[in-house]
């Protein structure tokens, strides 16, 4: 079979929940891919040394992370590209002044930085390490993530200036890159292959922007409504074997 390019979401597509575990039958899937000559990268909206991680535990050695904005082939990052800087730094601002608190990512780690000392951070779903500290947003030259505290009912929102948000723990929102479709594109032309061999698999709204041509997409059983719409192919949930059935439907892989 001629070679693909499959991307894969982490949660609740490659892995159950946020857990991070990943069915036995697709992680022999996914190895088998690559045993067949396919290409296998992740496609997440994770922090590139967070996708990293993820990736090595389970052999998977390139990926478009940071929403598409972070790309690596063979585990070397080939271009890491923060939020747009002047928009980043005027909502910091705003925020700021209506004493709204919030926390920055400045780097490929899972640091953040709050200058408040009350920053949510009791969630157990957090996985960040949160460091209180002043931060000067005048000098800043990346922001990789923004997470705030939300508005309370009935209060106008703060002006989120073209960024795009998600709801997130701790009753935040969280301000990422959310474009993993373009990434794609881009990591395909880096390596000279044809967009119309990429395979896509989510389940989420920040999976959408992937669910366009010519890419192949294959929406989960557990995937929103609205990626089903846009699929080539549904296949089973997450947990019920649903990416190996959709790689032996395809011929993908033969065993």
């Amino acid at each position: 079979m001629a070679k693909k390019y499959f991307f894969f979401d982490i949660d609740r597509t490659l892995g159950l929940g946020i857990t991070g575990q990943v069915p036995e039958d697709t992680q022999y899937c996914v190895d088998e891919l690559q045993r067949q000559g396919h290409f296998v990268a992740l496609a997440t909206g994770r922090l590139q040394c967070d996708a990293a991680a993820f990736a090595e535990k389970h052999g998977i050695h390139s990926m478009v992370a940071d929403g598409g904005n972070s790309l690596t082939v063979d585990g070397k990052i080939l271009e890491m590209e923060g939020l747009p800087l002047a928009p980043a730094k005027a909502l910091l601002r705003d925020l700021t002044e209506r004493n709204q608190p919030w926390s920055v990512v400045l780097d490929n780690t899972l640091d953040r930085y709050t200058p408040y000392a009350d920053f949510p951070r009791e969630d157990p779903g957090n996985y960040m390490n949160t460091k209180v500290q002043p931060v000067d947003i005048g000098s800043l030259d990346h922001v990789y993530k923004i997470m705030y505290v939300r508005e309370q009912p009935g209060t106008e929102p703060a002006d989120r200036r073209q960024l795009p948000h998600l709801p997130f723990i701790d009753n935040t929102w969280l301000v990422e890159p959310v474009d993993k479709g373009a990434g794609i594109e881009k990591l395909m032309d880096m390596m000279g292959a044809d967009p119309k061999d990429a395979v896509v698999f989510g389940d989420g709204l920040n999976d959408i922007t992937m669910f366009r041509k010519p890419f192949f997409g294959v929406a989960m059983g557990n995937a929103r409504p609205v990626i089903k719409e846009r699929a080539d192919y549904i296949t089973d949930d997450n947990d019920k074997g649903g990416i190996l059935k959709a790689c032996r439907k395809f011929g993908w892989i033969t065993k």
